[in-house]
């Protein structure tokens, strides 16, 4: 029966994102780095070495700004853990939901709440070069900061009000196993520049159930969200502004391994923690409200789908 619920949702998903004929580790590093790696033929099969020569020019930009050499490289060392985090903590996280991600969009009336607050933003003196610059951790490689500013602009109460509401609507509709959604974090307006790199990467507890919605963006060509499905596969997801991507972002890898080409892209995140009645150590309850438990650890992430 399971069997028949994921097909059955595979199907839909085809008219929501892209399925890619491969899995990690071939548009970006995602659990393995392909600098020093003796066997590239995953990457260079579908993308040639095209793949290979981005992600060395985007490392050897962070060791440009931050320092150091090879081994004792902060960049090389954070990016390690980037790429373990993602091979270790998907297979230890349980599952909510077959695929593990959904599009979907806002309603007609938080649409215009948010469209109406983001014309004034736009309406500044040399947007978005006005907008304060985003502050990351030295050396983070999580995005390419050191090439180009992502720049930040908070929400208003009344708009992070409505968001959280409808937003744990959402999450409910699409994890109703889950008895409660508690708020984790509400940020952005994050804007995104042209160049910007968003390194496949896992979130951490508490940034659980997560949604990303896009508000507006200036590009020549879409800028899709690449994410592992549960079955191991990549699919790219495109949005328009008013549209929302929800996604188990403590499991799902998701990145923007290609360059933003454009002016910019700005997102709205929202991230919550479902929560279940079932005691946790009930094995047999749990399975009953989180069918998925299981589902992600027997899947090969590393497999190449022919």
């Amino acid at each position: 029966m399971q069997a028949v619920v994921v097909a059955a949702s595979l199907l839909l998903l085809a008219n929501a994102a892209s399925a890619q004929n491969f899995g990690v580790d071939v548009s970006f590093p995602i659990h393995y780095n392909f600098i020093g790696s003796d066997d590239l033929s995953a990457t260079n099969e579908v993308f040639g070495n095209d793949r290979v020569e981005a992600y060395s020019k985007y490392i050897q930009g962070c060791i440009n700004r931050y320092g150091g050499h090879e081994a004792n490289s902060l960049c090389i060392h954070n990016d390690a853990d980037r790429m373990r985090l993602n091979l270790d903590q998907p297979k230890l996280q349980a599952n909510y939901t077959d695929i593990g991600f959904k599009k979907t969009k806002l309603s007609d009336e938080t649409w215009r709440l948010l469209n109406t607050f983001w014309a004034g933003v736009k309406a500044e003196e040399n947007f978005p070069d006005s907008l304060s610059s985003e502050a990351w951790p030295e050396a983070n490689t999580y995005v390419n900061h050191w090439e180009i500013a992502s720049k930040m602009h908070p929400l208003d109460n009344k708009l992070r009000t409505v968001l959280w509401d409808e937003i744990e609507h959402k999450m409910h509709e699409w994890i109703p196993t889950a008895s409660s959604f508690s708020k984790s974090s509400l940020y952005g307006v994050r804007v995104y520049r042209e160049g910007h790199i968003l390194a496949p990467h896992v979130d951490r507890d508490p940034l659980i159930s997560s949604a990303i919605v896009n508000i507006d963006q200036e590009v020549t060509e879409p800028w899709p969200l690449e994410v592992i499905g549960h079955d191991g596969f990549a699919y790219n997801i495109t949005i328009s502004p008013g549209e929302v991507i929800l996604y188990e972002s403590h499991s799902i890898i998701h990145g923007r391994p290609f360059a933003l080409k454009g002016r910019y892209y700005a997102n709205v995140f929202v991230h919550f923690k479902p929560g279940f009645e079932a005691e946790e150590d009930d094995t047999e309850a749990a399975m009953k409200i989180n069918p998925y438990t299981d589902y992600h650890k027997d899947v090969k992430l590393h497999a190449f789908k022919l």
